[in-house]
């Protein structure tokens, strides 16, 4: 092959190269363009993911085990993890455990969980569990009132009653983290 011949298909080559190139970048911009446009279309159908941090949380009065009504309030002054579960959730299930070491573990922190069933399941599901802290059972006005999208879900709430963070957690590490953003006072 010639030299004009080898120059010839290394030019169509570069060309190729350069358009391949060029059709790239156009698609990464259009699909940029478009997930940003799908974004937006979606925002009205996006649900909250819990009430904002620094909002109020709500007050509640809610039923223990033990049938006694345990408020919020009673327990203004202390870091306070609340999470929302169910006796039905599988993940629920899987992150009790890690709940309970935590509660063993962080004696700063006070843990009340709302848990979606009857008294006695609650009960059962406290014994079986082994926690030492309140089991309350879940209402839907307390679940509205937090907004609470599925289980579980946590909120921290600090000292003075404000939510400092709110999620959902699968490990003892992820609540560790979650509450140790909240400051105490």
């Amino acid at each position: 092959m010639s030299d004009r011949a080898v120059l010839r298909v290394l030019l169509v080559l570069v060309t190729a190269i350069l358009l391949l190139f060029l059709a790239n970048v156009t698609l990464f911009i259009r699909v940029n363009t478009l997930q940003s446009e799908v974004l937006e279309a979606l925002k009205p159908f996006q649900r909250n993911m819990g009430l904002p941090v620094a909002a109020k949380a709500p007050e509640f009065e809610l039923a223990n085990t033990n049938g006694e009504k345990i408020t919020l309030s009673g327990y203004l002054g202390h870091r306070i993890l609340i999470a929302f579960t169910s006796t039905t959730c599988g993940a629920c299930e899987e992150i009790y455990p890690e709940i309970r070491r935590f509660s063993e573990s962080e004696s700063d922190t006070i843990v009340l969980m709302i848990s979606k069933g009857s008294m006695e399941e609650n009960r059962q599901m406290r014994a079986e569990q082994g926690f030492r802290f309140p089991v309350l059972t879940w209402t839907d006005e307390v679940s509205a009132a937090y907004q609470v999208p599925g289980t579980p879900f946590f909120y921290v709430v600090n000292s003075e009653g404000a939510v400092g963070q709110a999620g959902f957690a699968g490990s003892l590490e992820q609540l560790r983290e979650m509450v140790h953003a909240v400051e105490t006072k």
